[in-house]
């Protein structure tokens, strides 16, 4: 079956309202488990496990491990990801604060600061964009209606005052911002998270890194 945003809504409904305390085990256990394992490393056997119940009892809830991985991505989505996540960082691209550096500082310190505290929705959502094209284009689209549109703007904004070089393509600035701070939200909580990285000294180097190609200083001679 075809993933649309209309049937992740109708999912989140009954994902906020579960029809006993067991289909709610049953979810949170599933959320654990296709976040360490992905879709296809879950069993429903594993899955039943986890929620303390049988794979009868699992099915007598959800029909295939399928309808039961569309009620744990509406939850994702619809619970985290666009009302927290979305919603969050767009206002704060929308702040405008002083300056650009303080700006783009204060906002990735924010995302990692938010996704440090669930790190199993990162790995959750990850998973999900990687199996199904459906999700991918749904998240895909809801990002570039509420992330990317909105951080043209900004640096549209910051290019008029000329903290940022006006010869740059807009579009190559937001999508080198973007790369750069999910690649280091990843490398830190999923790729490498023992490895002994100082986040606020990462977060300033990532700036340094990023803005000596499109600040506005003269070139040195």
């Amino acid at each position: 079956m075809k993933l649309t945003l209309k049937l992740l809504q109708s999912e989140f409904e009954a994902y906020q309202y579960p029809q006993s305390e067991k289909e709610k085990e049953i979810v949170n256990a599933a959320e654990e488990i296709f976040a360490e394992l992905g879709f296809s490393g879950a069993t429903t056997a594993e899955l039943a496990k986890r929620a303390g119940t049988t794979e009868r009892t699992l099915f007598k809830y959800f029909p295939s491990k399928f309808d039961l991985y569309k009620r744990v991505l509406a939850g994702l989505l619809l619970s985290t990801i666009v009302p927290n996540h979305m919603s969050d960082l767009k206002d704060k691209i929308q702040s405008q604060n002083p300056n650009f550096r303080e700006w783009y500082i204060s906002i990735l310190k924010a995302r990692f600061e938010s996704v440090a505290k669930e790190p199993q929705k990162l790995k959750l959502l990850l998973g999900a964009i990687l199996f199904s094209r459906d999700f991918a284009e749904i998240f895909g689209q809801l990002w570039k209606t509420n992330l990317y549109d909105t951080s043209i703007e900004a640096y549209r904004n910051f290019q008029k005052k000329g903290e940022i070089k006006k010869d740059l393509d807009l579009n190559q600035i937001v999508r080198a911002s973007f790369s750069l701070g999910a690649s280091f939200i990843i490398t830190k909580i999923i790729l490498a998270p023992k490895f002994p990285i100082d986040v606020d000294r990462e977060i300033e180097s990532i700036f340094s890194i990023f803005n000596e190609g499109i600040s506005n200083h003269k070139e040195r001679k």
